[in-house]
């Protein structure tokens, strides 16, 4: 997915001309920005540390360009097949300059898994089609990969100048066109509504103020994206509020950023509410939660970026406690550090730990790995008998590479012609919990447990309008039992206008490997159901577009 941020975000301007070269992953020219971008030299590692780097800003040549999250307007999915990361456009040139903007991002696939009938009657086929296909890959659960393509569209509006800028936009996870029921909580509609006010304070100092409804996402495993399984690894939060960003250019090579926020939410479900699919089964016992956040980051020569990450969430409501309950609270801690390093690639890492105490009443202010608030955490991480108490300890790493600016060099490689772009990626969770359920062969089911996956996604562009990608992923959701383990391949065919066009259109065929007691979800909501057979196949048919 190309480089370029939203131009809604308040980043630095660029031509659309310059935005065009911008679009292939592998070919990556892209400017920094204060959250999302990081800069890339052409030269080698030793010419890079030497050279005055392209994160400077362009007037005082000091250097202001850590990277700590994501932009708030950026769509939440994971890099595209082939290693693409869709542009948004361009902020306003000058405060003067106001004006309105439109941009968007969708994917929308036809998903088919197949599998096979046990003992099919007249007038049966002894195959079965499930759209969406029945597999392992539940976004809120561990064994989430990010190989079947989701629906998702996004569409971004603002109005402003350099300065300040109102932001609004439409999410849906579903097109009402294409399902057999409506299902209200896959058509949020308004998602985001902030402002990102952009003070100018100095030559050496940027402030950027986001106030409104908006999420932060930290922990990002992709060099402008949210990585191969689409997963923040620290956290994220939801909720209305403010988050401050302080970066200062200490010298031409070295900045340092500061970034707080706090955020609550603007309803919840009332007690005599009833769960129910038109509400997303909102759960009264939820009380009204809140987060507080603080990040620290430093970053050299617009080539390397470490930062600490500290968040909070909480509820102290009565109305969910009552008298004696425990006030819910989720703490995490995280570090991570970036490498751009140019012909070279990037390599992220990130290690987090959350402790959680009765968290079933925390809300999804805060998610962590994709969970929904405490009762997420206990659903998928420390088991019903927890009471909502228990540590996950997290880590995961991502690498991209692309062969054809390796071995480019010292001719830069502009993206206009054959690459191989490589990835390699993995996470891994320690879990502990009160819940010290085992299973009928005596493994543990939650305390104790240890959670890995790893994959490759290997893409070739042979040609303008024409490029190929396979994808593996092995999956352990309980490194004790191997039983509940299952791998993925994922060869895929990618269409495309041009070179760098800002279109797709793939062709997928994924197989699983799956153990005897591999679990998939069902029902509504889905739950874990270990009677149903998962589908050992999967064709898929996705049209992806971003501008």
């Amino acid at each position: 997915m190309a480089a370029q941020t939203p131009n809604f975000s308040g980043m630095n301007p660029r031509s659309s001309k310059e935005s065009r070269f911008r679009m292939l992953r592998g070919f990556k020219l892209t400017a920094p920005t204060l959250l999302c971008c990081m800069a890339i030299g052409s030269q080698s590692f030793a010419q890079d540390a030497e050279k005055k780097p392209e994160s400077a800003d362009a007037k005082t040549g000091l250097a202001l360009d850590p990277m700590l999250g994501i932009d708030p307007s950026m769509p939440n999915v994971g890099a595209l097949p082939g290693g693409m990361t869709p542009a948004y456009g361009q902020p306003s040139g000058g405060q003067g300059d106001w004006r309105f903007d439109f941009h968007g991002f969708l994917s929308m696939p036809l998903r088919v898994g197949l599998n096979t009938r046990e003992n099919p009657r007249a007038g049966q086929s002894g195959y079965v089609m499930h759209a969406p296909p029945v597999v392992p890959d539940d976004l809120e659960t561990f064994s989430h990969t990010g190989v079947v393509p989701t629906p998702y569209a996004q569409l971004n509006f603002s109005y402003g100048n350099s300065v300040i800028t109102a932001n609004v936009s439409i999410l849906a996870q579903q097109a009402n066109v294409s399902t057999s029921f409506y299902d209200p909580p896959s058509q949020p509609g308004i998602n985001d509504a902030f402002l990102n006010i952009r003070p100018k304070l100095g030559k050496n100092v940027r402030l950027q103020l986001y106030v409104g409804a908006f999420s932060n996402r930290y922990g990002i495993m992709g060099e402008h994206d949210l990585g191969r399984y689409g997963t923040p690894l620290i956290g994220r939060t939801n909720g209305v509020g403010e988050n401050v960003i302080a970066t200062f250019g200490l010298t031409k090579k070295l900045s340092v950023q500061v970034e707080h926020g706090i955020q609550g939410q603007s309803n919840k479900a009332a007690p005599d509410l009833v769960p129910d699919g038109w509400n997303g089964f909102a759960n009264s016992n939820v009380g009204s939660s809140f987060v507080n956040h603080l990040h620290a980051g430093l970053a050299y020569n617009g080539m390397f970026t470490i930062g600490g990450h500290y968040m909070q969430a909480w509820e102290q409501d009565d109305f969910a406690t009552g008298t004696l309950a425990p006030d819910g609270k989720i703490r995490v801690l995280g570090a991570d550090a970036r490498a751009t390093l140019g012909r070279f690639g990037h390599l992220y890492f990130a290690s987090s730990y959350l402790l959680a105490r009765a968290a079933g009443t925390v809300g999804r202010i805060i998610e962590v790995l994709n969970t929904k608030g405490g009762q997420g955490l206990i659903d998928n991480y420390f088991g019903s008998q927890s009471q909502g108490n228990g540590s996950l300890t997290t880590f995961g790493a991502q690498y991209d590479l692309s062969i054809g600016r390796l071995v480019s060099y010292p001719v830069p490689f502009t993206g206009d012609g054959p690459d191989i772009y490589v990835s390699l990626f993995g996470m891994a969770t320690k879990v502990h919990s009160d819940d010290k359920l085992i299973d009928s062969t005596g493994a543990k089911l939650y305390d104790g447990v240890t959670k890995a996956k790893f994959g490759i996604e290997a893409s070739y562009s042979l040609l303008s309008w024409f490029a190929i990608s396979t994808r593996y992923d092995q999956v352990k959701p309980n490194l004790d039992n191997d039983r509940y383990s299952f791998a993925v391949i994922s060869p895929r065919l990618i269409f495309r206008t041009d070179w760098q066009a800002t279109d797709q259109l793939v062709l997928q065929y994924s197989h699983w490997i799956d153990g005897s007691q591999t679990l998939v979800r069902t029902g509504y909501p889905p739950r874990e159901d270990p009677t149903a057979s998962p589908d050992t196949d999967m064709i898929s048919l996705t049209a992806s577009m971003w501008w």
